[in-house]
C-alpha cells in the first residue's frame, strides 16, 4: 500500500510566492518553448517517414492506366533509391544511439530493421507501423533523458567510416530489393488463390 508523504508540504508551503509567479520572468519558458518545437518537429518528420516506410505499397498509385509492364519498371527502377531513403534514416539512427556496435555492425542492423518492416508490412501494415516507430522514438526518449549521452565526434567519425562500407551497401540494397519481390510475389500468388473479399455496399433506406 502506497502511502503519500505530507512531511515535505511545509517546505512546498514556504516556496510558494505569489510575486514571484506573477513577476513576468520568462527565462524559463524560453528553453521549454524551444525544446517543444524541436520535439513537435522531430515527431512529425518521424511520423511521415515510418508510415512512409510501414506501407505495403511504397508507390501511390496513379490515377493513369498504366500497362503492368510500366508499373514494373516503375517499381524497379524507384524502389532502390527507396530503400536508400530507409537505409540512411535508420543508420543515422543506429549511429547517434550505439556506441559499442561497429560501423559494420550498425549497417547490418539498418538493413535488417528495414527489411522486419518491409515483411511485416505484407502480414500487416499495423504491425510494419509500430515496428517502424520504435527506433525512432527510442531516440528521441534517449535525447530527453540523457542528452549528453551521444557522442558528436563518434558520430561524425562513424559517418566518415560509411564510404569506406559502399560495396556493402550495394549488396544490401540488391539483396532487399529481390525480397521485396518474393513479398509482392507471394502477395499476388495469395490474392489468386484467396482472393480478398469485396466489401458489400451500404444502403441506406429512406423514410417515406
Amino acid at each position: 500500500m502506497i502511502v503519500m508523504d505530507f512531511t515535505n508540504l511545509h517546505s512546498w508551503m514556504e516556496n510558494l510566492s505569489l510575486e514571484k509567479i506573477f513577476s513576468g520572468n520568462l527565462d524559463g519558458f524560453i528553453p521549454m518553448f524551444y525544446l517543444m518545437i524541436s520535439i513537435a518537429i522531430y515527431s512529425i518528420i518521424i511520423y511521415h517517414f515510418y508510415r512512409y516506410i510501414a506501407r505495403r505499397d511504397c508507390f501511390k498509385p496513379s490515377k493513369k492506366k498504366h500497362t503492368k509492364t510500366i508499373s514494373f519498371l516503375k517499381f524497379f527502377f524507384l524502389y532502390p533509391f527507396v530503400a536508400i531513403l530507409f537505409f540512411m534514416g535508420f543508420s543515422l539512427m543506429m549511429i547517434f544511439l550505439t556506441k559499442s556496435y561497429s560501423v559494420q555492425q550498425i549497417i547490418t542492423t539498418a538493413f535488417a530493421i528495414v527489411l522486419a518492416i518491409r515483411v511485416c508490412a505484407y502480414y500487416t501494415e499495423d504491425l510494419s507501423r509500430d515496428v517502424a516507430k520504435m527506433l525512432p522514438f527510442a531516440l528521441l526518449g534517449v535525447f530527453l533523458v540523457d542528452p549528453s549521452y551521444f557522442t558528436l565526434e563518434l558520430v561524425k567519425c562513424r559517418i566518415n567510416e560509411l564510404p569506406t562500407y559502399v560495396n556493402a551497401i550495394i549488396q544490401y540494397i540488391f539483396f532487399m530489393m529481390i525480397i521485396e519481390w518474393i513479398l509482392r510475389i507471394t502477395l499476388i500468388i495469395k490474392r489468386v488463390i484467396i482472393p480478398p473479399k469485396k466489401e458489400e455496399p451500404v444502403t441506406v433506406e429512406t423514410q417515406q
